[in-house]
């Protein structure tokens, strides 16, 4: 606590933290999709789907954490480097939808992802709804690695709730969309578009940070 002793301590907690959701929301839209689809299966227990993805989220922090430490034998002011990689995935992304929108059509990730359950609903399949989620957390650890590795550790814990913060908001936003197919179509449309401008705008702001306030110290 005595870390955000001053003002100006907490509001930089709050501005790292609100970096960390939106970084965590932003990249993880098409899970959100992928989690409502799971949650309107028979099967599924929903509490139990909400906690798996609960749970992915403390992993893909921990994943990224880890190589954010790793990052950190970098010089201070190469840190800000890492920003090409959210900027990098965002230009992908948008490259793939334009092309796709000349023609070349791709198949939708969840639909692909979610795939068909065999046998009873056991822990196995929990485990495998996990791998899922994983598998599809790639551009969440592309995203948050570069920001822990340039920032403070008095203020990961902040970014860590405030991710898990997100991602509980989400799975109960999941399950309300499981509900409504129609505006879980709607979701999935809008967010392949917004998804690749969140990337490269959370990017820019990485890159054009310098080693110094809230970053690295």
């Amino acid at each position: 606590m005595s870390a955000f002793a001053s003002p100006q301590m907490l509001i930089e907690a709050l501005s790292v933290a609100s970096a960390a959701a939106i970084s965590y929301g932003s990249t993880n839209f098409d899970n959100m999709v992928v989690l409502s689809a799971y949650g309107a299966r028979p099967g599924y227990h929903p509490s139990f789907v909400r906690l798996t993805f609960v749970l992915v989220c403390v992993t893909v922090l921990a994943v990224s954490l880890a190589l954010a430490r790793a990052a950190d034998a970098l010089p201070a002011e190469n840190i800000r480097y890492l920003g090409l990689i959210p900027i990098g995935l965002g230009g992908y992304q948008l490259m793939q939808l334009i092309v796709s929108q000349l023609g070349m059509s791709r198949a939708g990730r969840a639909d692909e992802l979610i795939g068909e359950p065999r046998g009873p609903i056991g822990l196995y399949a929990y485990l495998g709804f996990a791998t899922v989620l994983l598998a599809n957390s790639s551009d969440s650890v592309s995203v948050l690695t570069p920001l822990f590795a340039d920032l403070k550790p008095a203020f990961v814990p902040a970014c860590f709730i405030a991710a898990m913060a997100v991602a509980i908001l989400m799975s109960a936003l999941a399950a309300l969309l499981a509900r409504h197919p129609v505006s879980r179509s709607l979701l999935e449309k809008m967010a392949k578009w917004i998804l690749p401008f969140l990337l490269i705008a959370i990017g820019a702001l990485i890159l054009t940070d310098r080693p110094a306030d809230i970053f690295v110290g």
